[in-house]
This record gives C-alpha cells, structure tokens and sequence, in this order.
C-alpha cells in the first residue's frame, strides 16, 4: 500500500513539474516578449519624435511660403520669418537630415553636400509611404524614414542654394538606426539566451513548487489513511467480540437466557460502543465536507451547563467524585446549542472518566474583554508534556489518557476542536502528570441589541 501511495505521488509530482514549469515557462516568454516590444517602441518613438522635430525646424527656416503670399511682392516681409530668421535654428539633428522632393520627383537638398549621395537617397526613398515612419535597410546600413506630403494646391517652397526657389511636394527626414537597430538585436540575443539558461532553472523552480504544493495534500492524504486504518482498528474490536459471543450461544442452543446473560451483556455493550463510533466517525466525516449546518444564537451558559452537570452528576457520584461550579449569572454566548453541548458534555466525561474517586471538578465561566471565558479543571491523572499537542488529533492516546478500557474511541477531544474552531473561540489545555488537567475556553458573547 505504501509503495502504491509512494508511486502515485511520484506521477502527480512529474505531472505538478511539467504544468509548473510550462507556465513559469511561458511567464517568462511573455515578460521577455513585452521588454522587447516596449523598448521597441519608446526607442522608436523618440527617434520619430526627433524627425518630426527636424521636419518642423526644416520648413521654418526655409520659409516654407505658399504660393499667394510669394506672388504679393518681392518685398514682401513677416515678423514672424524675420524671427525665424534671427533664431539660431540648426538645419538638421546630428543625426537627421531632411531632404525634400519636388513635383517632379527629384531629391532635393537644402545645402550643397558632397558626401550624400542623391542616386543612394532615391533608391532609399523609392515606395515609400507617406505620414508614418517606417524603416529600411539599403547597403548593410539601416535607416528611420518619414515622409510628409502637402496637397496639390499648397504646395509650399524651398529655398535651394542662395536664391533658388522651387515647389516640393514631400519633406522627408532620413536617419541612421543602426545602433538602434543593433541594440534591439542584442536585446533579443540576450533575452532568447536568457529564456534558454533560465530553462534549468524554471525546471527546478517548477519541481519545488510541485513538492511544496504536494506537502499539505500529502499530510492531508497520510492523515486520510492514518483515519481509515484506526477507524478500522476500532471497529474491529466490537465486531470481533460480537462475532464471538453469538458463536458461543450457538454452541449451545439449548441454554436459557440467563444461563447465557454474559455473553448477551457482552454482545449489547459492544454494539453500543460501535454504534457511538460509526455516529462519531459520520459527525467527523460530515464535518470534513461542510454538511453540518450551525444554528447561531444567544445561549444561556449557566442554563446549558447545569443541564450537563444533572446528568454527569449520578456517575460522579458513583466515584465519590465532587462537581464545583462558579458561574457569572446571565452569560449568553453565540454559538449553537446542540453543539455547545455536545462540547461540554464531551469535557465533564472525560473529567469524570479519568479522575480517581474523592476527587473534584471545578466548572468556571466569567467574561472577560468581551468575550465568554470558560473552565474544565479536574484533579485527575493528568497528561503528560508529551502528550499535550496531540490531544486533539483524532483517535489518539496518551498514556493513560485515552483507554479502551474505559470506552474511549480518541475522538472526542477532536470533535471538541472542531465545534470550538465552528464557533471561532479558542481552546487550549494545561496538565500536570499525576495532579489533573484544565481546559480553557474562549467563547464569543452574544451581543445585545
């Protein structure tokens, strides 16, 4: 059983690896996908910036002029170009230069340059688009284009050379992109090698998360199984002593009732005992799944308490056993009755069951900081330091804590537990070997409206 549980976890964790580290996989494709796009386009964005700039400061300081205002007089003046005039506007960015094109489709530079040449600057403009960006490469050497047209009717002109004046149909800025384009390259280079030496590393990124998320499911699942097996150790004994004693009275058919009472006694006693664990183990397992529907309301402790101490009180008597109280009057707390009772009759049980005769119980109830403060002391047999955090987990036993003997199935401190837990109160236990034990309890109060 064991090496099949053992087996089986190892497949979810193979399967729990790969899902893990498929996705953080993908997360890291994506995050490096947008890195790259967004440098992409803010690098871009500047440079395109730039050549609008440069486009602007282009026709400023040429004097772009439509034709109406040129055809007035040759004297013609404008503040606003005299201005113009006197601004120390650089032709172009560094970087940048700006051509223009005339309506013949001849390339037209502003100033006399040498080093350009206007055959290369045609076939780099050739189909080029008009009103937005766009890159190309020609000789080994990547370029940014924008290209502005005016319509036919305005179309504005240029002064080439000294004098010069001609009618463009397109202004045009060309810039140099191959550092731009360089560093975008490498950008790539380093996210894909990245993304590829960061494959290991997902990998086991991927297998400790597997295993950390298999951690609960695997306690929860050994917990399962450790339930199933003590259940089943629990109900082994009634059933075998019930199997026993009616193969004995059919032995021997022809005794009389009382002839065979013991065993008869024995077979009721057993089945009572079964039948209060299989009505423990549903509560549990009804429990576990939520099915348990809480009916919230004011309840009147001292009221439910003295109802418990009532039927407590014969069997503590039986053992010369004294029951204390100390109530404040009045106390209601919020909570369900039929479990706040199942609560406290769960705890005086085990008072009485595991204090020795002439001993005493002492009950206890005060509020205090808004809240209900109850408590169990007994002058019993005490649990040992040991034994104390395990007290609450189902169908254990201390030493001497939990006997069979006594009827004990181990599952009522955790059934205590989980009513306390319902009800959001806290519960919590000290004890002294030999001397007795004290459980605290913390209700909610029941406001009052």
């Amino acid at each position: 059983m064991l090496k099949k549980d053992s087996t089986m976890f190892r497949k979810v964790m193979l399967k729990l690896t790969v899902l893990n580290s498929a996705v953080l996989l993908i997360v890291f494709i994506i995050y490096g996908i947008v890195i790259y796009i967004y440098i992409d386009n803010n690098l871009f964005k500047d440079i395109d910036s730039s050549m609008v700039e440069a486009i602007t400061d282009f026709s400023d300081y040429n004097k772009v002029i439509f034709p109406q205002l040129q055809l007035q007089n040759d004297k013609f003046k404008s503040p606003y170009l005299e201005e113009q005039r006197r601004k120390p506007h650089p032709l172009f960015d560094l970087r940048i230069l700006v051509v223009a094109e005339d309506v013949d489709g001849r390339i037209l530079i502003p100033e006399p340059n040498e080093k350009i040449n206007i055959e290369d600057i045609t076939t780099l403009l050739a189909n080029t688009s008009d009103g937005s960006p766009q890159s190309k490469t020609i000789n080994g050497h990547d370029y940014r284009i924008l290209s502005i047209s005016y319509p036919a009717d305005r179309y504005p002109t240029v002064r080439v050379g000294k004098a010069k004046i001609i009618a463009a149909k397109k202004i045009i800025a060309i810039t140099v992109v191959d550092p731009e384009i360089s560093m975008i390259n490498r950008l790539m280079v380093i996210i894909m090698a990245g993304t590829a030496s960061g494959f290991f590393v997902i990998i086991w990124a991927g297998h400790y998360l597997a295993r950390r998320a298999l951690v609960p499911i695997k306690a929860s699942w050994d917990k399962q199984q450790q339930f199933v097996t003590d259940a089943s150790h629990e109900l082994r004994t009634p059933i075998a002593v019930i199997k026993t004693n009616t193969e004995l009275l059919l032995h021997h058919p022809e005794h009389i009732i009382e002839e065979e009472s013991v065993r008869i006694a024995g077979i009721l006693k057993e089945s009572t005992r079964m039948g209060n664990l299989v009505a423990t183990l549903l509560t549990l397992a009804r429990a576990d799944s939520n099915q348990i529907e809480m009916n919230f309301r004011g309840v009147l402790l001292p009221d439910l308490l003295h109802d418990i101490i009532e039927q407590i009180q014969p069997i503590a008597e039986m053992k010369g056993i004294h029951i204390y109280t100390e109530f404040d009057p009045q106390i209601e707390v919020r909570g369900d009755r039929e479990r706040l009772y199942q609560l406290f009759v769960i705890l005086l049980d085990n008072a009485v069951k595991y204090t020795p005769a002439k001993g005493h119980i002492t009950i206890t109830s005060h509020i205090n900081k808004g809240s209900v403060h109850v408590s169990v002391q007994d002058t019993g047999i005490g649990i040992s330091k040991e034994d104390i955090p395990f007290i609450f987990e189902r169908f254990y036993r201390g030493d001497k804590v939990r006997s069979c003997d006594d009827g004990g199935s181990g599952l009522g401190l955790a059934i205590a537990k989980w009513i306390i837990d319902k009800h959001r109160g806290k519960i919590r236990v000290d004890s002294i070997k030999g001397e007795g034990t004290k459980f605290y309890l913390q209700l909610p109060l029941e406001k009052k409206v």
